[in-house]
């Protein structure tokens, strides 16, 4: 039977490298498409993923299980976004994974979805950091405000507060786009 977060990170904790390697099998992918949707960019992505295991192995001992692993390591995550995003200079939105036509979608319905997924990843780039992050863990990986609230170390007022100004300040962003088409 498959050991649980909580027991993996106690034997992590007594020095067993092969748990901490389960967690980071268990957890990697998470990682990655948390930190590509805050940085919308490949390589620092997998560079914070990188990082996120490191920090969380040294500090493993500090972990003390109020929240699953998992929340604590997307806490890691975002705050190692959050800094990359404020050192680093805007980039280019690369597409997460390339668009495939399902069965019976027509050539031009997928065209479409992926011209909308550009618009809204183009207006969340845009986004201070502190917002994208919560609309990211919010709307996206569709976590409830309680464990987003967890994740950021922010009330579950301040979060929900502050997903109101985000999703006003995303709808402002997209409006022009969406006038365009209306030409």
């Amino acid at each position: 039977m498959a050991k649980t977060d909580e027991e993996l990170v106690s034997l992590a904790r007594a020095g067993d490298q092969g748990a901490f390697d389960e967690l980071v099998a268990r957890h990697q992918d998470r990682v990655f498409a948390l930190s590509f949707r805050i940085l919308a960019n490949f390589d620092d992505a997998a560079d914070v993923q990188q990082e996120a295991f490191v920090r969380a192995w040294v500090s493993l001992k500090k972990f003390k299980g109020r929240s699953a692993f998992s929340t604590w390591l997307h806490s890691i995550t975002v705050n190692l976004c959050i800094s990359r995003k404020r050192r680093n200079p805007p980039v280019q939105i690369e597409p997460l994974e390339e668009e495939r036509l399902s069965s019976g979608e027509s050539g031009v319905a997928c065209m479409q979805r992926s011209e909308t997924r550009a618009i809204v990843q183009r207006a969340l780039a845009e986004l201070p950091a502190h917002y994208r992050v919560l609309l990211v863990l919010r709307e996206i990986e569709g976590r409830s405000c309680e464990e987003t609230a967890q994740i950021v170390g922010r009330s579950v007022v301040s979060v929900r507060t502050s997903l109101c100004r985000a999703r006003r300040l995303l709808r402002e962003k997209i409006r022009p786009y969406l006038e365009e088409e209306d030409r």
